[in-house]
């Protein structure tokens, strides 16, 4: 019953473990999904407003080149210049920068002079020491607009008729228009947003902290598997803020920048953990009740055995005397009968019978007759001390023993000792010729084959109690004169 309690028990402990599980496994792909799909907007959007912007910085310098300034009137000069740029919503200006970091132009309403001076920008002094940079991202610095806005720089190199350096054209991006782009997106409350440069420094950020920007993290594990690969989904503990977060990341397409979309592990789970917490408490409450109702079976099922046992022993056992009763006798005799065909040893079987019982009872009364047989009971019980030997009440004065693996010679030692001891109680018989209760044994021997009757051994026995009777009662004896039919070796007796 354990067994199968344990059994049931841990098959709904599996179904269980094996559902949550796969509700989990659910959980996260859908959450990599998610993530993977916005992450894929995203970097669509941002590819295409760079394009514009990418296009209205190769316009500015195509239209740089055709120029001449001295001809041409200042707005026709403008529209030269930055005709590209109006389709560019996602520029916050566009500069035009010669080699000493001075401004030619910018794309405001017209070309004015301004004592404006980038030499110290970043994006200017990369493409002044390197030649062939392309399209540059700058690290974000604070615009020296009267905003002071944090920007970045998209820019390229300015080359003369020798190829030496010439200038640069920029188009600044406000890091503010960027994260615009990400407000309405719904990433849980610890879910984020980041743009990386291609050399692991931190562009931007949503939600936007203003602390977190501009950090070198090429050097973290998290960031370099970004920078490696092209594109994926993973989970990790992020450098910046250490939550622990499913990433997905895409490199945009033609631009030098990484972007991820994360979101909180916990975030995503918690619906999970919610639903886990009751399926958990409805297995534990269910696994409870199978240990507890297998308890209760068990427990009705012993006390049933029990009952069973006690009414099997009751139905074997003889009332008065506790002595297994003549049923019981009948079954243990068949059995030590075929174990005795079996094994080729001797069995030996006692008939008693307690002398003159009846007058006894009819002087006395039964009460005292009833004494008289348990104690009769208790010296057979005391006298067979072996484990197969067996003491049972045959029927109203007559009582039976079996003695397995004994020979005739051991019976009669047996059932003497038998005698002498219901002689030496001396408990007082005025009807009888010996004025005190005695016992007549007729004792049956036989080595059983499988060509004997198991019938000749009790009528042996029997015919030797008649003859103990007939010998004047009190004696042990065996019916050694009858005839062994020629197909049976014939039992020895004694009386």
């Amino acid at each position: 019953m354990h067994l199968i309690a344990g059994v049931i028990a841990l098959g709904i402990l599996g179904i269980s473990a094996h559902t949550l599980w796969m509700d989990r496994l659910g959980t996260w792909q859908e959450a990599e999904k998610s993530s993977r799909n916005v992450l894929t907007t995203i970097v669509r959007d941002l590819d295409s407003n760079l394009e514009l912007l990418d296009l209205s910085l190769k316009g500015a310098m195509e239209g740089l080149r055709h120029l001449s300034s001295q001809q041409l009137s200042p707005d026709l000069q403008y529209r030269m210049l930055f005709d590209r740029a109006a389709s560019a919503n996602f520029m916050a200006s566009l500069l035009l920068i010669d080699r000493n970091g001075d401004l030619i132009a910018d794309a405001g309403p017209m070309i004015a002079s301004r004592l404006l001076n980038v030499s110290d920008r970043e994006y200017f002094t990369a493409h002044k020491n390197a030649h062939h940079l392309g399209l540059y991202v700058s690290r974000p610095y604070r615009s020296k607009a009267p905003h002071g806005d944090l920007t970045i720089g998209i820019s390229r190199r300015l080359s003369d008729s020798d190829g030496g350096f010439a200038g640069v054209v920029m188009g600044s991006i406000a890091l503010n228009t960027i994260n615009q782009r990400f407000e309405h997106l719904s990433l849980g409350q610890q879910g984020a947003i980041n743009l990386f440069r291609g050399d692991g420094v931190l562009l931007t950020r949503y939600p936007f902290d203003e602390s977190q920007i501009d950090q070198e993290l090429g050097g973290s594990p998290h960031v370099q598997r970004l920078l490696r690969d092209k594109s994926g989904t993973f989970d990790s503990v992020s450098p910046i803020d250490g939550i622990h977060r499913i990433i997905s990341f895409g490199r945009l397409e033609k631009y030098p920048l990484v972007l991820t979309v994360a979101l909180s592990v916990d975030e995503v789970f918690a619906a999970w953990e919610r639903k886990a917490l009751v399926l958990s408490l409805v297995t534990l409450v269910l696994c409870c009740a199978v240990v507890g109702l297998t308890f209760l079976f068990q427990r009705e099922l012993k006390r049933r055995t029990r009952a069973e046992t006690k009414l099997r022993r009751i139905a074997r056992t003889d009332d008065l005397t506790g002595l297994p009763n003549r049923r019981a006798f009948r079954e243990t005799f068949e059995r030590e009968w075929r174990q005795a065909v079996r094994s080729g040893t001797a069995l030996s079987l006692l008939y008693i019978d307690a002398d003159y019982f009846k007058s006894f009872n009819d002087r006395y009364g039964h009460g005292r007759g009833d004494e008289v047989l348990r104690a009769i009971a208790g010296t057979l019980d005391a006298s067979i001390r072996r484990p197969r030997d067996i003491a049972a009440r045959y029927g109203g004065e007559e009582f039976a023993v079996i003695l397995p693996e004994t020979d005739l010679a051991g019976a009669m030692r047996i059932a003497e000792t038998i005698r002498q001891t219901i002689t030496a109680m001396a408990m007082l018989h005025e009807g009888s010729p010996y004025h005190i209760v005695t016992a007549s044994i007729g004792v049956a021997s036989a080595q059983p084959t499988r060509g004997i009757e198991r019938n000749a051994l009790l009528e042996a026995a029997d015919r030797a109690l008649y003859r103990a009777k007939g010998a004047g009662r009190n004696a042990v004896r065996n019916p050694a004169e009858d005839v062994v039919p020629s197909w049976a070796s014939l039992p020895d007796a004694a009386a």
